[in-house]
């Protein structure tokens, strides 16, 4: 809610991104995996979406003039690369679960932060992405 009140275009679509990631992944984790074998081998119906997530944070780094998004977009490689624990020898699965699970608060402190400064800089009337490069 706070991203649709505060925040501008990019911030809103990572929300939704991160939303319908998370609900996505739920979906998958309940659905589409036994609870037995729940993070024994690689979740591939996960790494899917978080490849998903990745690309759309990519997507936004690359045409965004703001900083936060490669902090995101990294973040969410880390994720993706967590999904290459079940190849090293005797990690347990808790830990996959884990190191794949880790990242989302990071992710979400930072987008907050963005929305936060996003908000400021419209309400003193200006464009963060100039006041930074110096021509505000």
């Amino acid at each position: 809610m706070y991203a649709f009140m505060r925040g501008g275009r990019a911030e809103r679509l990572v929300s939704v991104g991160i939303i319908v990631a998370s609900y996505m992944t739920t979906l998958a984790s309940f659905f589409l995996t036994s609870l037995t074998a729940r993070y024994q081998h690689v979740e591939v119906s996960i790494l899917v979406i978080d490849l998903g997530l990745l690309l759309l944070l990519l997507y936004i780094a690359t045409i965004s003039e703001k900083f936060w998004p490669i902090w995101l977009t990294s973040m969410q490689s880390l994720t993706c690369l967590a999904h290459l624990a079940p190849y090293v020898p005797h990690v347990l699965p808790w830990s996959y679960w884990r190191a794949i699970a880790i990242w989302s608060y990071p992710m979400l402190i930072v987008l907050g932060c963005a929305i936060y400064v996003n908000s400021r800089d419209q309400r003193a009337g200006r464009s963060g992405d100039k006041r930074r490069r110096g021509k505000a």
